[in-house]
This record gives C-alpha cells, sequence and structure tokens, in this order.
C-alpha cells in the first residue's frame, strides 16, 4: 500500500478509527495515530488492495484486534 493510498483510506473513515466509531467515540485522528488492519490475514490471502479487506484503526484497537486473532490462530508474536 502506498502512503496515497493509505491516506485516502483514512480521508474515506474521516480520520476516524473504525472501531471508537462502533463504540459511539468520534475523534478525529492524525494520519500518523491511525493504522491499517487486514480483515483477512496475508497468509490467507489477505492484501492491501481489496479496500474492503482494510480497516482503519487507532493503535490501540489494532492492537487488540490483532492480539485476538494471533490468540485464536495460536500465533506467537
Amino acid at each position: 500500500m502506498t502512503p496515497k493510498q493509505r491516506l485516502s483510506l483514512i480521508v474515506f473513515q474521516n480520520y476516524e478509527c473504525e472501531a471508537c466509531r462502533l463504540q459511539g467515540i468520534r475523534i478525529k485522528r492524525e494520519p500518523n495515530e491511525l493504522e491499517i488492519h487486514r480483515i483477512k490475514a496475508g497468509v490467507d490471502g489477505g492484501d492491501y488492495v481489496n479496500h474492503r479487506n482494510l480497516m482503519v484503526l487507532c493503535s490501540k484497537h489494532h492492537e487488540i484486534l490483532s492480539s485476538a486473532l494471533r490468540k485464536t490462530m495460536r500465533i506467537q508474536a
């Protein structure tokens, strides 16, 4: 994913973490405070090309989600 593609995804999500928004928290963040998460992992064929496979998350929610997925898949990191 290029920096331009990353930024356009963040702009599309209105500079907000999707998980925070689901909880009713609407905080606009700087682009460097947001991370792109692949819903379908790379090992399962997920990529950064299909925007439907991507989520914009704050670092806190990205870590929570990634950690939960690693535990579910029994992957140590």
